[in-house]
């Protein structure tokens, strides 16, 4: 993940090219595989143990490596071993630029300190970034005193990034009254707090999260593509729920409704956050305790 927010920021000015920056996430894609694969591999799992793992993660806001110790298949040490072997993003990018001749070491530390100046970025923030780990780096661009708020964005960008595509760039998040879109599809959520959640693009970027969900190859924003997202939307509003109601926080999911070429309205806030996934950009759009309308 450090490779897109930094490549993106080194061909933006013009210090390595559209090309060149393709082929280090490639190179670096190839590097850097699931836990699950390298356990197998390995011979420290079974593929149908590893199988078992990610079913579960389907249904728990789980690290594969929490859930692999607890199921008693694999040991602490044995994760950190695994976790090591995935290689530290920030490395692996350092590696391939260098190997390739695109940038000297001394070159993309002084293009690092610009990148951390130019984005207001703290040390613990670049860390963040260079560390790979998405619960780490999820603080950095997401900023709210609303826990229920935070929790629910950070649930959704995990379960993109495991079972959407871990090609992902998070933008910083903002609020608005109103906003306007081509295509949305949303789930409300109505008990002790009223939740609005729906992903929103201009055109067919949406595509990128249901045609991934569905294993399926849907050209157009039909009824089809638009059923996969509400699914992904409904499977991780369901996790959210769940959580909510061990500390007593109550909830009932509506049925996903989806919308074309329509405005958002609210008198409260509307948060919203850009997520490039492939590539493509779509919107998280989240509102609490604050009605929504179309118009």
């Amino acid at each position: 993940m450090f490779g897109l927010y930094f490549g993106n920021y080194l061909v933006e000015k013009n210090k390595i090219s559209q090309a060149q920056f393709k082929d280090v996430i490639e190179q670096q894609q190839k590097t850097r595989v699931k836990l699950g694969l390298i356990a197998v591999s390995e011979k420290l799992l079974t593929a149908k143990q590893a199988e078992e793992i990610n079913d579960i993660q389907r249904k728990m806001d789980r690290r594969f490596g929490d859930i692999a110790i607890e199921k008693g298949y694999l040991l602490a040490e044995e994760v950190t071993h695994l976790l090591n072997l995935q290689g530290n993003p920030y490395l692996q990018f350092v590696q391939v630029v260098t190997e390739n001749d695109m940038l000297m070491l001394r070159d993309i530390e002084e293009y690092l300190e610009s990148y951390k100046k130019e984005n207001n970025f703290s040390d613990s923030d670049i860390d963040a970034l260079k560390s790979g780990d998405i619960d780490r780096i999820i603080p950095v661009f997401i900023n709210t005193d609303a826990p229920l708020l935070s929790d629910l964005i950070s649930l959704f960008i995990r379960n993109i990034v495991r079972f959407i595509n871990t090609d992902v760039i998070i933008l910083k998040e903002y609020k608005v009254k109103d906003y306007s879109f081509g295509s949305l599809a949303s789930q409300r959520m109505l008990g002790t707090h009223e939740l609005f959640v729906s992903f929103a693009c201009k055109e067919k970027e949406l595509l990128a999260i249901a045609n991934s969900y569905a294993k399926e190859t849907f050209t157009d924003m039909d009824e089809d593509a638009f059923d996969s997202v509400g699914e992904f939307i409904n499977c991780t509003n369901g996790l959210f729920a769940s959580k909510l109601s061990q500390d007593d926080i109550h909830i009932d999911m509506m049925p996903p409704l989806f919308y074309t070429d329509k405005k958002l309205v609210s008198t409260g806030d509307i948060y919203v956050v850009p997520i490039v996934i492939g590539g493509n950009q779509t919107d998280l759009i989240i509102t609490i305790d604050s009605p929504v309308e179309f118009n």
